[in-house]
């Protein structure tokens, strides 16, 4: 989308575009490809009210089409530990060994209560922006 001097109003954007559920994977990337076409403009309010209800739209969608299980305790290690290069000997502090890092990665053992809240602290104050907590890495 560009921005014009003869600008659209929503109601506009509304009638041109048609927004409605999506239910197929036609009406799917058919709403992709305008949402990626608006990401790479400047917006104006009425477009970007247009591109947060298809963004709405789109997760709705991928929500019921292609759900995410929810992340195991060691998911989120790894993911940790492979987002930020973080070698098992970064984590002896927090297991004791680096063995105990291996066998948490692997699935051989749990993560104890103390040792969640111990990887919630190493990885927020090492990694700016991350606010996990003792309830990510365990139950």
């Amino acid at each position: 989308m560009t921005a014009t001097s003869n600008q659209q109003t929503y109601t506009d954007l509304l009638i041109q575009y048609q927004p409605k559920p999506i239910k197929t994977e036609q009406e799917y990337n058919r709403a992709l490809t305008v949402v990626e076409g608006m990401m790479s403009c400047e917006l104006t309010e009425a477009e970007t009210a247009l591109f947060e209800l298809l963004v709405l739209l789109i997760e709705k969608y991928e929500e019921s089409h292609y759900p995410m299980g929810e992340s195991t305790p060691v998911a989120t290690l790894e993911s940790l530990m492979h987002e930020f290069d973080v070698e098992p000997t970064s984590l002896v502090g927090v297991f004791g060994s680096v063995d105990l890092v291996r066998e948490v990665v692997n699935g051989q053992r749990k993560v104890s209560p103390s040792q969640a809240e111990s990887l919630a602290k190493f990885f927020n104050d090492h990694y700016s922006g991350l606010s996990l907590t003792a309830l990510d890495f365990g139950k």
